[in-house]
């Protein structure tokens, strides 16, 4: 990939920055595009996306949310966000601004596909494609040129007839191959190789145009890929343990929302306090998970018996914005017993800090095998760039810290499951939806760890970072506008 190569040799890199949790499409690319997490979006500064699949109890009935390929609800996305964020587009407040199959685009002058027929049309050349190869091969191709015509026809595109000042291009092929045919395939590869080449013919035409000098480029992907061992189904679990999966319209008597489940399971689980509205969907009491639903069924121990099954996160019932616990279970591989631990979170924003309590010698993360991270299991509370610096070389890099903002996002799960990776499920708001066996959810590095190049102008300091995340991004580049961030940014200038 000699066009990425040369971004990185000439600009900034590194070969270790941390996305988010959890490792999917949707909640990533938010934090990587307005420069901070989720959260409680309704009473902090963060944004409100906390999966690609997510349930809303403040409706009545509540609402299912689904940002998959073929739904279009991913164009609610924007507003979903919350508007305690901006999105880099909202931070730069002049200027044209372009977003090519971004669909995270509030503040952009113009976006494509610019309607859902598009979005239809492109969905369809797709899915019933004939000659995969040659249609994924002008995406990639279309994605460049569309930008280029930006530059070239400004005032077709914009008000004014200037090139765009920020630009958003988003190759998703490379995503799509990865689930179909692996990230270990030839086919995969050479899309990589051909989108390195796309790349080439924008730096190529960007410099006849004379902007190449005054640009600065960021290369990053939102996740990286496993490939499970095997393809899991439930059969009767959920019936023996009294679950069923609640459908606004086709079962709203339902007291389960499997909202998703690759290797990573997210439980939204109907509480029963509030009676004062039936179709209300109440957060469960740590005493209801014990005791859940017409069999009183204690989930805490009868989740561990889906197959493959090793973690599981959940919410303390008394948790707030500013502080809480977030309750930790792991199931020994050899006894099987389940041991525990927890994070307990205090403050909000830039003053939010985490602390991970290990109650057995077997911790969950397993930081205590390594000689940096197990500095910080020391009772005290640690800022996200501690935990940066001690966890970004290891598997679960920056959860303790992640887990709790996800958490206090009120669209989050009641309990999460992982396998770490063994089993994969493809299921989403009650249903299979494929039987591909390569994922991404989960915290291993393999898929927590991505690249990040950013090159373009000879201004930029040519030098390798050893680690950084995600939200990292924004904050670089906008300095180099010189423009300041929102105050809900998290990430720093990595400059």
């Amino acid at each position: 990939m000699p066009n990425c190569k040369n971004l990185m040799e000439n600009g900034l890199y590194s070969k270790n920055c941390v996305t988010d949790f959890p490792a999917v499409t949707q909640p990533t690319q938010a934090s990587m595009i307005t420069g901070t997490y989720t959260g409680n979006f309704r009473k902090e500064y963060c944004h409100g996306i906390p999966l690609s699949n997510w349930m809303d109890r403040s409706f009545a009935p509540p609402v299912l949310r689904c940002y998959g390929a073929n739904d279009l609800q991913i164009y609610k996305i924007n507003e979903d966000l919350g508007e305690n964020c901006k999105t880099i587009f909202e931070m730069i407040d002049e200027g044209n601004k372009s977003s090519i199959i971004q669909f995270i685009n509030r503040g952009a002058d113009y976006f494509f596909p610019e309607n859902k027929l598009k979005l239809i049309y492109y969905y369809v050349l797709l899915k019933y494609s004939r000659n995969l190869k040659k249609n994924i091969a002008r995406i990639n191709l279309g994605t460049v040129d569309k930008l280029l015509d930006n530059f070239n026809k400004p005032k077709k595109y914009f008000e004014t007839n200037e090139a765009p000042i920020a630009s958003i291009i988003y190759f998703f092929t490379s995503d799509l191959l990865a689930h179909y045919y692996g990230h270990d395939s030839n086919f995969y590869r050479a899309n990589l190789m051909h989108i390195d080449r796309c790349i080439g013919i924008l730096l190529e035409h960007l410099s006849k145009m004379n902007y190449l000098q005054d640009t600065a480029i960021a290369i990053t992907s939102d996740h990286g890929s496993f490939k499970a061992k095997k393809l899991g189904k439930f059969d009767l679990f959920f019936e023996q343990a009294g679950l069923t999966h609640y459908h606004p319209r086709k079962n709203p008597a339902g007291n389960l929302d499997l909202a998703e489940f690759g290797s990573v399971g997210f439980f939204n689980l109907k509480g029963s306090h509030d009676k004062s509205n039936r179709r209300m969907w109440s957060f469960p009491t740590l005493k209801e998970l014990q005791n859940f639903g017409p069999r009183r069924v204690n989930l805490i121990e009868r989740l561990f018996e889906i197959e493959g099954t090793v973690l599981m996160y959940y919410r303390d019932e008394d948790n707030t914005t500013k502080k809480g616990i977030i309750h930790l279970k792991k199931k020994d591989s050899v006894s099987g017993k389940i041991k525990g631990g927890f994070i307990e979170y205090s403050g909000q924003g830039k003053d939010f800090k985490t602390r991970y309590i290990c109650q057995d010698e077997d911790d969950v993360f397993g930081y205590k095998n390594d000689y940096l991270a197990r500095s910080l299991i020391d009772h005290k509370f640690h800022s996200i760039e501690e935990w940066l610096d001690k966890t970004y070389h290891i598997d679960y890099p920056l959860y303790p810290d992640l887990l709790a903002r996800h958490f206090k996002n009120p669209r989050s799960s009641d309990v999460i499951v992982s396998n770490a990776g063994k089993v994969v499920f493809n299921f989403e708001h009650g249903k299979y939806k494929n039987d591909l066996l390569y994922a991404h959810d989960i915290g291993l590095r393999s898929c927590a760890i991505v690249p990040l190049i950013i090159g373009g102008s000879k201004e930029i300091p040519h030098k390798e970072i050893s680690y950084c995340k995600i939200t990292d991004i924004v904050p670089t580049l906008l300095n180099m506008l010189r423009k300041k961030p929102h105050k809900s940014v998290i990430g720093k200038n990595l400059l």
